[in-house]
Formats: structure tokens, C-alpha cells, sequence
């Protein structure tokens, strides 16, 4: 019966576009390679990465990854303009599937008025026009997905960028481990029968409202669910981090609320150290006393890079056969489509 509806209604084949990420992982890096060959002699003091929605989503992966091991700092700048500390010694990425993002496109503009250094990751449009124009070093990446499809399109080329600008030593053995663990998810979470916990998930995600806890590190993670949710199962999440959320947003688990019907997920990594162990079973207890507790998951693999994207890749799965239990077809995105045109009238 599943299969049959996801015939019916996957009709732009978001499923193939989720299990495409391995391979987007392999070929961006070497996209990114010799995209950045020309920049051994650059030495910036921070990187900002301009972008919006599935275009900024893998410099929030780069972010959260290089916390723990990063020389200097990454920042994400999802607005019209650059933070005020821009400048000559900013390296200042714009990055935009598109190449038409307006926001990207602006930020753009604000870095050549500046006089930061530039480079650009994009398909088409605007952007590619400008770099081009300039002179930039700029990364070209395939066309024909819908942006938050191009997950590994829009992260390794920067993972390539960090490592060519001495951010930090691009892990070889790392970054396979990621590959081979998101390859052997892939072929399960692919199935699409009724015992795929993605199936599974989806299931009890039904009628609920989803809430995504994971630690501070894997902000990024909870970030991805709550946009995958949106755009492909056009169900409205929310996602918080600890220890922040249990200082605040925890007290409004003390009363029950007949206003909403939540799911916990909780989504984990190996590493989170006794102390947030502690809070992260807290929280499943509060939760599952108001049988409100769907799933607690811990990424999988060694290395922090598979942890992360393990989970992410749960949650694509997990938001798409939501979408197919919804009805719905995961790919279009037509109040966004109605938005830019708004925009782009008096």
C-alpha cells in the first residue's frame, strides 16, 4: 500500500533525491577541491557563509562540525546584509542553489562594498553571473534539485574550503566512515516497509505536533528535522537544544496542555558528556509519562560528521513518508513559490 501511494504521489522523486546524498558527499568534495585550488595563500580570520534555507544548511552542518575542531570561527548569515564585523580580512562565502536568492544575491553586494575576500557555491543565476563578472573563485554545483535536496552539494565543497584556507585538516578517513554509514542507512530507510523505523516514526507523527530536543552540538541536526518537516511534510515542528531548553521551555511540561498533542524526539550523539546524559533522560521521562516520548536516537558511526548526518538522513526519510501518509507530494513548495512573487510586486 505504501508503495503504491509513494508512486502515486512522489512525482519529482524526492525519495531517489534523499538517497542521493552519499554520492552528493563524493562528488561536492571534489567540486570543492578544484574549485579552491588557487587559495593556499589565503589566511582569513573568520568565514561567513551567506545563504538561506537549503542553501545555508550545509554551512550550519560546517559550523556545528568545526566547534570542536575548527582554528577560527564560521558564522551563518541568513539575512539582506553581512554582520558588522565584515571586512577586508573576512572570507565571505555566498551560497545560493539558485544563484537567484534575493537575500544571497544582497549579502553579495554588501561583501564587494566591504572588500571582504569571496567566493560563491551556486548552479546559476545572479550569483554565478557576478562571481564570474569579478573574477571569484567559485564552486559550481549540479542543477535539477530542489535546494534542500542538494545537502551534500552545498556542505563538502565548504568542508573542501575550510580545509584549503587552514580552518581545519579535511579528515579522509572521517569523511568515508560518513559516506559508508549513510549508504548502509539508506538501503534500510529505502525500504519502505512497515517495520523501517523512518515508516515507523512517520506513523506516530500523525496527528502530532513534532518537538525536536538534541544537545547543543547538534543544533544544526534539530534545525534540518524541523525544515525537512516543513517543506517536505508541510507539517508545522519545532526544535530546541539543551541545556538551554531546560531552563526554560521545560516548565511547560509541568501542566498538561489539551491545546496540542506533542512527539518528543530526542536526537543524541556518543559523545554528550554525563551531565547532558543526565538531562536528555529527564527529558524522555517527562515525556513519557505524558506518552508523549516518539523516538530517542543516537547518531551512528565513530567520527561526529556520521553522527550528524545519520540523524539527518533519519529525518529526510522520516519527513518524506510522512508527506506520502499525509497525501501530499514532498517536493513542491507553493506557498514559498507564492511568497517570491509577492516579493517581487509593488
Amino acid at each position: 500500500m505504501l508503495e503504491n501511494e509513494i508512486s502515486r504521489l512522489d512525482k519529482s522523486d524526492m525519495l531517489g533525491t534523499i538517497a542521493s546524498l552519499p554520492a552528493q558527499l563524493r562528488e561536492g568534495l571534489e567540486i570543492g577541491r578544484k574549485a579552491w585550488e588557487g587559495l593556499g595563500d589565503v589566511s582569513p580570520g573568520e568565514i561567513v557563509v551567506a545563504g538561506m534555507g537549503g542553501s545555508a544548511i550545509g554551512a550550519d552542518v560546517l559550523r556545528a562540525y568545526l566547534v570542536g575542531r575548527g582554528k577560527r570561527p564560521v558564522f551563518v548569515c541568513r539575512d539582506y546584509g553581512l554582520p558588522a564585523f565584515v571586512g577586508s580580512n573576512t572570507l565571505v562565502v555566498v551560497s545560493s542553489y539558485s544563484g537567484n536568492t534575493e537575500e544571497a544575491v544582497s549579502c553579495l553586494e554588501d561583501a564587494v562594498a566591504r572588500g571582504a575576500r569571496m567566493v560563491c557555491i551556486s548552479t546559476d543565476g545572479a550569483v554565478l553571473e557576478r562571481a564570474r563578472g569579478l573574477k571569484l573563485p567559485h564552486a559550481v554545483i549540479p542543477q535539477g534539485l530542489p535546494p534542500r535536496g542538494a545537502l551534500g552539494y552545498s556542505f563538502a565543497p565548504l568542508l573542501a574550503l575550510a580545509s584549503a584556507v587552514g580552518f581545519s585538516e579535511h579528515d579522509p578517513d572521517e569523511y568515508e566512515e560518513c559516506i559508508e554509514v549513510l549508504e548502509r542507512l539508506i538501503g534500510v530507510y529505502s525500504a519502505g516497509g512497515r517495520d523501517n523505523e523512518a515508516v515507523l516514526l512517520a506513523e506516530k507523527l500523525a496527528g502530532r505536533v513534532p518537538l525536536i530536543y538534541t544537545s547543543n552540538r547538534l543544533d544544526t541536526v534539530g534545525i534540518r528535522w524541523k525544515g525537512q518537516l516543513a517543506e517536505n511534510s508541510k507539517k508545522l515542528a519545532f526544535a530546541n537544544v539543551l541545556p538551554e531548553m531546560n531552563h526554560n521551555e521545560i516548565m511547560g511540561w509541568e501542566v498538561d496542555d489539551d491545546s496540542m498533542e506533542p512527539g518528543v524526539i530526542l536526537l543524541r550523539w556518543s559523545d554528550d558528556n554525563a551531565q547532558m546524559s543526565k538531562r536528555f533522560r529527564f527529558l524522555a521521562e517527562l515525556a513519557g509519562k505524558k506518552d508523549a516520548l516518539l523516538g530517542d536516537y543516537e547518531g551512528e558511526g565513530r567520527g561526529l560528521l556520521s553522527q550528524m548526518f545519520s540523524l539527518i538522513v533519519l529525518g529526510d526519510y522520516v519527513s518524506f513518508y510522512l508527506a506520502i501518509l499525509r497525501g501530499v507530494d514532498p517536493t513542491p513548495v507553493g506557498t514559498i513559490e507564492k511568497l517570491k512573487i509577492r516579493l517581487k510586486g509593488s
